[in-house]
């Protein structure tokens, strides 16, 4: 078949595409799942709407969107990798929308805990007055280094007077 190559057992497509990964993390084929799964970070980062959409539905396509959604921003915080990161993180806050179902909204978050920076500390702060997903966004914050993620967690705590106290501890210490 020209475009492949076959490895170890599985065919891999030299040249994927995002319709292409897509499809095969949504068709009913364990292989096919499992490739696009490791192919997922030779597209990047204009995989993770269509991504963070598909964690909705299905559990196997879930597992399978959730795990190659993973590979690709942990791949995007690579080391010399800024830009990628950056693109990375705007993407992955346009996942944390009311209108996406929980499931996506949650795994941004925790990714945006793991790989973001003071850039994406106005939108999670933001997050923290949804209920549906503001003890999400507050651990993405204390996860965060650096002074803003922490002044926003003290904005919060000052916030919420009705709220028990340490619910919104200082941020990590890490910058």
């Amino acid at each position: 078949m020209k475009g492949t190559i076959t490895g170890t057992g599985q065919q891999i497509v030299r040249n994927p595409t995002a319709a292409s990964l897509m499809a095969d993390i949504r068709s009913g084929d364990r292989a096919l799942r499992h490739r696009a799964i490791v192919q997922s970070t030779l597209i990047g980062t204009p995989l993770i709407a269509d991504l963070g959409r598909a964690l909705g539905g299905d559990p196997a396509i879930v597992r399978a969107a959730q795990e190659a959604l993973r590979r690709v921003v942990h791949h995007a915080a690579r080391p010399r990798a800024a830009s990628e990161r950056r693109t990375a993180c705007r993407e992955l806050l346009k996942l944390t929308d009311p209108a996406l179902p929980r499931a996506a909204r949650v795994e941004a978050l925790s990714l945006l805990g793991c790989v973001g920076n003071a850039d994406v500390v106005p939108g999670l702060a933001g997050l923290l007055k949804d209920p549906d997903v503001a003890e999400e966004a507050r651990m993405a914050l204390a996860r965060l280094p650096g002074s803003a993620a922490r002044r926003a967690l003290a904005a919060a705590r000052t916030g919420f007077a009705n709220e028990p106290a340490g619910r919104y501890p200082a941020a990590s210490s890490r910058s």
